[in-house]
This record gives structure tokens, sequence and C-alpha cells, in this order.
């Protein structure tokens, strides 16, 4: 990467903030030098790296969810449906500036070529589970000029119970998908639980990632962009809705994520607030697309945008308070199985950054993971140099790998050299508290239901 374009990006007008969420957003689809071996071997990842209760691989999670879930499918991206592009309603390819619907994720928006596909569960012995739905995501980030091909993540979700599951694929798939170059949509086919070893190589745990951080709300993400891609028979988009009308918080939208049983599952609630009445809200999964430009007054709520104005602003007055100190706002978790969802207090013990504003963070937090990201890189460029002098990789896999780490060693330098600092796309009003923690003591573990607050 140019300086000049390290430097575009700082001085950007949502500043250091988004260049510091880009660049984290790209490096999880890096390939790291720490896999060289993986061309070889099956991933073997340490049980004793703070994954939670994730098993050490990929193979090993699809059997450990394949009781409830299922297993997952074995994805051939020619057959999954395009995620269309339109630029003035027309359909294009390629890499833009702008365009329609873009992605709003990444450091570009609008890129074609990516894909979906939707599957209902199904036991190893065929038995069909209704209730289990499967959502194949294939990313095209070739666009990044990095060597990226891209990505696939599925997701599998029981719309009764709220077991979830999420799986990444390694960062370079180009052993299993390439480009169509007529098209430039991702193809190929994924290996399936069928190859327990070509499973490992082709797919991850989330160990320490914390996918929550942007699947807040439900496990599945709803934009322009993703809900494009339409189901052939119904028009309908391919990734499923997951909401509800007058939504009882304590018993509907279950979710939890199988290992993932110390993830922060937190969002805010008030009762009565319009835009918790169909879904639950991340806030910062709602700041993460705002800081790509997406003005949530312009779609929602559908068919009457900026109706809830109010609402929203309610909501954001929280967030930036905090919830321990702001009146008739708390911290609630979903239902999940034959628990109802509840309310939690400020001993709530799985807190995780993602779910603090910026105002109440601080810049510390970033700073230490920009910090420990850079050492991260430095470590692994050691190592591919390490590997070149024992002959383990080819000088032609070094030299890739360490042009890919040297670019994202030098975009963390140039953030640690002093892109200006400035605020989220949430404005950091000074709220003085309206509630000190302890008057909520009463209400924490309770199940809330209307009218007791």
């Amino acid at each position: 990467m140019s300086s000049n374009s390290i430097e575009h990006l700082s001085n950007g007008k949502s500043g250091k903030f988004a260049l510091v969420v880009s660049v984290l957003i790209g490096l999880s689809f890096v390939s790291m030098a720490g896999s060289a071996g993986d061309k070889d071997e099956p991933r073997k990842i340490s049980a004793e790296q703070g994954e939670h209760n994730f098993p050490p691989t990929a193979w090993d999670y699809a059997q450990l969810v394949e009781p409830i879930l299922g297993l997952p499918p074995k994805v051939d991206l020619g057959e999954a449906i395009e995620m269309p592009m339109y630029v003035d309603g027309e359909q294009v390819h390629g890499l833009l500036e702008n365009c329609d619907n873009p992605s709003r994720l990444g450091r570009k928006n609008c890129m074609s070529g990516s894909v979906v596909q939707r599957y209902e569960g199904q036991r190893a012995d065929g038995t069909p589970l209704p209730d289990v739905v499967w959502v194949a995501f294939g990313r095209n980030a070739s666009g990044f000029n990095i060597g990226i091909l891209g990505s696939v993540q599925m997701i599998g979700y029981h719309k009764v119970t709220g077991a979830t599951a999420f799986f990444e694929s390694s960062d370079r798939i180009e052993p299993w998908a390439y480009l169509d170059e007529e098209t430039q949509r991702l193809k190929g086919e994924m290996p399936g639980v069928d190859e327990p070893e070509e499973f490992n190589r082709a797919y991850k745990t989330p160990r320490t990632v914390q996918c929550v951080s942007c699947h807040q709300n439900d496990p599945f993400i709803h934009n322009s962009f993703i809900d494009a891609a339409k189901m052939p028979d119904t028009g309908r988009p391919v990734v499923p809705v997951v909401r509800t009308r007058d939504m009882d918080f304590e018993t509907e939208l279950p979710y939890y994520v199988i290992g993932g049983e110390e993830w922060d599952m937190r969002t805010i609630y008030i009762e009565g607030n319009q835009c918790v009445g169909c879904h639950r809200i991340g806030m910062g999964t709602l700041n993460l697309f705002m800081q790509a430009r997406w003005n949530p007054h312009e779609e929602m709520p559908p068919g009457r945008p900026g109706k809830y104005r109010d609402d929203y602003e309610e909501l954001v007055d929280c967030w930036t308070n905090t919830p321990e100190k702001t009146l008739d706002c708390d911290w609630i978790i979903p239902p999940r199985d034959s628990t109802p969802g509840q309310i939690v207090g400020d001993d709530y013990p799985f807190k995780a950054d993602f779910n603090m504003p910026r105002s109440a963070r601080g810049t510390a937090s970033e700073d230490t993971e920009v910090e420990d990201k850079l050492r991260d890189l430095e470590a692994q460029l050691d190592r591919t140099e390490q590997a070149l002098k024992d002959g383990s990789i080819s000088s032609e896999e070094a030299n890739e790998q360490k042009e890919e780490l040297e670019y994202w060693i030098a975009v963390l330098r140039e953030i640690q050299s002093g892109a200006d600092d400035e605020k989220s796309s949430f404005s950091a009003k000074k709220i003085g508290p309206r509630k000190e923690s302890n008057q909520k003591a009463d209400l924490k573990g309770h199940t809330f239901e209307k009218g007791t607050k």
C-alpha cells in the first residue's frame, strides 16, 4: 500500500476509528505466515489459546454441532446465488467506487462476484431438520489487490432453540475456488466433512474472535447488498429474515452460539422503544455500518424510513452513556432453548470491548489491539523468513506471504504514527448520569415483562 493510500484512509471523514475498523476487518481475510504448512497438513489449533469452548479443529466442531444442527453443507459456489451489484438500477460487474447497494464491509464497498446459498439442516444419516437453516456466503475479495481471492463462511441456525454455529474459511481458498473470467464471480467447490483433512484446511473454528461482535442481533446480517440475492422460487432474500412484530424479548428470537457460551451476547433494551419492537439492535454493529456511510433513517423502518428518529436517539443516548447510567435502559441477553431472555447487570461475566461505546472505553483498547496485531504480524514475518531458510516453503510462497504481511505492517505503523483521532459515527454526547448502577440491582437476572419496570 502506498503512503498516499494510507494517508487518504487516515485523513478521511471517519478518521482513525474508521481506519482501524477497516484494517482489522481486512486482516480477518488475510492469510498469515503461520499457516504456511496448511497446504500439506490439516490445521491444528491448540485448545489452550483462549478459544472459549470450541474444539481444536473445524471437523471436530462439525461433529459437536451435528446432533443439534446437522452437518455443515458441502458448498458449491457455482450453484450458489450471486449477490448482484447495481448502478442506477442496472447490474454491473467488477470493482467500482460507487454503487446502489454497497456491501458496507471492508475497505471496498462495491465489488461484485460474491455468492450466497441456503440449505435445510440434515443429520449425518440424511434425516432432514426442517427447523434448521444453513447459510453459506462466498465473499469475493479479489479487488483488494493484495493476493486475496476471498473467503467462505457458513452459519447454521436452529429457529426454535436459537442454537447457532459459525464456520470461517481459511484466508486463501484458491485450492477450491476461482473467479469466473467473464463475470468475476466466485465458483468452485469447497470440501465437505466427508474429507476431514481437507475440511480442516478449508475451515477453522471462530477461536478468540467473537462472531457476535458483528452478528449481534441474530445470526444473519441484512442490508441492500445481501438481500439483493433472491430465492428463485419465492423472490425473497436468500439469507433468512429473523424478526417478529410486537416482539416479546423474553421468549422470541432465541440465539446462542454452540461453543461460544462465554461470548458477549448483550444488546440494549428500552421498553416501548419502536426500534426494538421487531428485532434486537446491536449498537456496535450499527456503528460499524454507519462508519461505512449507512444512514439508518434512509432505510429504517422498512416502508417508513425516518419515522423512529426519536426512538433511535433514545438508543444512542443509552449507548453513549451506558445502560448502567441511563434511566429505563438495560442490558439484555436473548432467550436460548428453554431459558428465557433476561436483564443482566454490571456483574455480567462475559463483557467484551466490542460491546462498549468508544466514548466509554476510550482509545486505550483500540491502541492495544493495534499494537497486539502489529506484534503478531511481525512475528509471522519472522516465521516466514525462517520457513524459507528451513526449506519448508518455496521462495515464491515466501515472497507472497512477505508482501502481504509487509503491506499490513505498513498500514498499522501508519496508524500508530499519528492518524487523526476522531470520534465514531455516534456523537459522544455529554449526558450526565441519570441512574446509578446500584439502583438496578433489584432487576439483575430477572426476566422482563411488559409493565413490570
